[in-house]
This record gives structure tokens, C-alpha cells and sequence, in this order.
């Protein structure tokens, strides 16, 4: 079975022949595994989720890899500049620096911001820019009609309203304090927010939806523990913005799947994702509180497809063996493939201490044991 067929039964709840294979990671634990295959093939494809680098056509067919990327570029017209402390600014106005394998922001464009009418006056990039789509088209409809991958679109946007707030253009703590006390700034700058996501879209999708399979979209609500806001406060302001967004995606390109990005313990909101449209539920950080495979897919596992769900945080890590690698893969397969509805993938980037010979024990058993009927 092709790839994109074989994607497409499992998101349909089908069992195909495997279960499909993704691959999210570091760029340094990508690094280490490419020098230690020594494949020095073009790294020719954009790859990437926390930041975009390049990767070979080589390293995703040895890793049996049923997905392909189309990203949106940058304007050509931003020019990006580093500060005499490191950092380096964004088309967006935050601005970051490299700490181990994350670019983390240091600078709030609206960290200083009191009035709602300054968050009005803001003014995003343009969004219609064509730079945006240079050979972005092309790229999409050579996966679509020449391959038979199953082809992920990746705006070049905010891909929710939540975390482009909290984690890069407000800050952490004043963003949540704003939330809850005053709520008035918190909706203009989701608003905000949301207003260019639906322009970014609308680029996307009116140029390449045709040849996409999945969006990838996300807001980050949960940490390890539970919620960063309470069920009640996502479902009063969040909660109808993702509805606004996701809603929009689905009627411009109807054929084409919600992959929704959190992490954490957010169990407590997995209906109301659904209810706003999400398709696919990532990564399912299978050691986070409430998040366990087998309960999700009991109680969710009809509605919602799952994408991620292997430990990194003890199996894949430093202090896993081989064999924990091989019963957290025969665990997650157990309890989330039967009936399809599963994406095998890490529950989240691949760390820099995953050995390479770990990242393709993984791989390698994945491919072999998601074979159904699973036993």
C-alpha cells in the first residue's frame, strides 16, 4: 500500500496494511543520525516544527516516512538582524536566541502594551506578500501528483491564539494575568492574532489546499501536570476563536485534515478540540497526567485520530534501553492502532541524547510491528 492511501484509511478509522510513520525531531538529533547512517544525499526538503531546517529524501525513505511538508516562506522582504546580546528578531517582532536545541523568545514585542487600541494599531506583516509562495505551489503539487506521500501543509503564521500570545508576543505570565484579569486586552490580542491566522490561511489554502492532505495547527494547553488555564477560560475565550479558525480551514478545503499540536495534560479539552474541528490529536505525551493511550482511545478513539504518543521522556531518553524502546512501541500499538485512527510518531521532537541506534530501533521496529492485524 502507497503511503497517502495508507494515511488516508487510518484517518477514515480503516485498518491499512501499517500503521502510517512520522518523524519529529531536533535538528542536532537529526544531525547525529544522518552522520552515523553517513548519508550525505542533498538535504533538499524544509522540515522542521519548532524551527525549519533541511532534511534528504534519503533519511525519510530509510525511516519509512509516509509524510512530505509544504511550508508557506517568509516575506523577502523581511531582512533578519542579530542584536549585540545574540538574539535574533522574527518578520513578527519577538525576537530569541538558542538555548541546547530550542530558539527560545527573550523579547515581547507587546510585553509593554496597557491599551487595547495599541493592539488595534498593531500591524502584522502582509500576509498577501507573493514571496510567501515562491515555488511553495510548485513544491505542493509535485508531492500531490508525483508522489504518493500523504502531503502536510504548514502555515507561515499564528497557528492558534493562545500561545502566539503567551510564548511570543506577550510573555507567559503577564499573557495569563491579562486573562484573567483584564480580559479585555487578552480578546483584542487574540483577536489580534486571529484576524492573521485566517489571513495566512486564506493564502495557503486558496493556492495549495488542492494538493494538501493535513493542516497542521496548535496551541499549547497543557503542561505535564494539567491545564495552564482552567476548562471554564478556554471555553469562554479560546475556545470560540479556535472554533472561528479551524471552522474556516474545513470549508476552504473540506478534503482536508485539522492535525492539532498540544502538548501536556489536556484530557479535560479533548471534546471540546473536537467540537472546533480537530481531526488528529498530537502528540499524546503518553506520561503526562490523564493523557494514557488505551483511556483516549476508548473514550475518544471514534471521533479523533491520534499522531505521536512514543515516550521520549524515559523510553527514548539517555536512561531507556532498547527493550523499553520496543515495549513502549508495542504498548502505544496495543492501545491505539486497532480499527486504525493511529500515527505512529514521538510525543513530540526526538532529543539530542536518543542514540542514533535508538532512533532507528524505533523506526525500524515500528515499521515491523504496526503490521495489522496487530497482535
Amino acid at each position: 500500500m502507497k503511503s497517502r492511501e495508507r494515511v488516508q484509511k487510518a484517518l477514515a478509522h480503516e485498518e491499512p496494511d501499517r500503521v502510517p510513520i512520522d518523524y519529529w525531531t531536533t535538528p542536532a538529533a537529526y544531525e547525529q543520525l544522518r552522520d552515523h547512517l553517513g548519508i550525505t544525499a542533498p538535504e533538499t526538503q524544509e522540515w522542521g516544527i519548532m524551527s525549519n531546517w533541511k532534511i534528504s529524501e534519503e533519511m525519510l525513505q530509510r525511516l519509512h516516512v509516509d509524510f512530505r511538508r509544504v511550508y508557506m516562506n517568509p516575506s523577502s522582504r523581511f531582512q533578519m538582524k542579530t542584536y549585540p546580546d545574540g538574539t535574533t528578531d522574527s518578520e513578527y517582532g519577538f525576537r530569541g536566541k538558542w538555548f541546547g536545541p530550542y530558539w527560545e523568545v527573550t523579547h515581547f514585542p507587546w510585553a509593554e502594551i496597557t491599551e487595547v487600541e495599541q493592539i488595534e494599531d498593531w500591524e502584522w506583516p502582509d500576509a498577501d506578500d507573493p514571496s510567501r509562495m515562491d515555488g511553495v505551489v510548485e513544491w505542493a503539487r509535485y508531492l500531490h501528483e508525483e508522489t504518493d506521500y500523504a502531503v502536510v501543509g504548514m502555515v507561515g503564521g499564528p497557528w492558534g491564539v493562545f500561545e502566539i500570545c503567551e510564548h511570543y508576543m506577550r510573555g507567559f505570565d503577564k499573557f495569563l494575568i491579562d486573562l484573567a484579569e483584564n480580559t479585555p486586552l487578552a480578546e483584542a490580542m487574540m483577536d489580534k492574532s486571529m484576524e492573521y491566522a485566517l489571513d495566512m490561511n486564506r493564502v495557503l489554502l486558496d493556492q495549495v489546499g488542492e494538493y494538501l492532505d493535513i493542516v497542521q495547527v496548535g496551541d499549547d494547553l497543557g503542561h505535564q501536570h494539567g491545564l495552564i488555564m482552567s476548562p471554564r477560560m478556554y471555553r469562554g475565550l479560546v475556545k470560540p476563536r479556535h472554533a472561528q479558525m479551524y471552522g474556516e480551514i474545513h470549508r476552504r478545503a473540506p478534503h482536508i485534515k485539522l492535525l492539532y499540536h498540544s502538548c501536556g495534560a489536556i484530557e479535560p479539552l479533548i471534546g471540546d478540540l473536537i467540537d472546533v474541528g480537530v481531526d488528529i490529536l498530537n502528540p499524546i505525551q503518553p506520561l503526562a497526567a490523564g493523557m494514557d493511550s488505551a483511556r483516549l482511545k476508548e473514550k475518544y478513539g471514534d471521533r479523533l485520530s491520534f499522531h505521536g504518543g512514543i515516550d521520549l521522556q524515559r523510553a527514548m531518553a539517555e536512561r531507556g534501553t532498547m527493550e523499553d524502546v520496543r515495549n513502549e512501541i508495542d504498548t502505544r500499538l496495543r492501545a491505539l492502532a486497532p480499527g486504525g485512527g493511529y500515527i505512529l510518531a514521538p510525543a513530540h521532537n526526538i532529543q539530542p541524547d536518543s542514540t542514533p541506534e535508538k532512533i532507528l530501533a524505533m523506526y525500524d521496529y515500528a515499521a515491523e510491528k504496526g503490521r495489522y492485524p496487530i497482535s
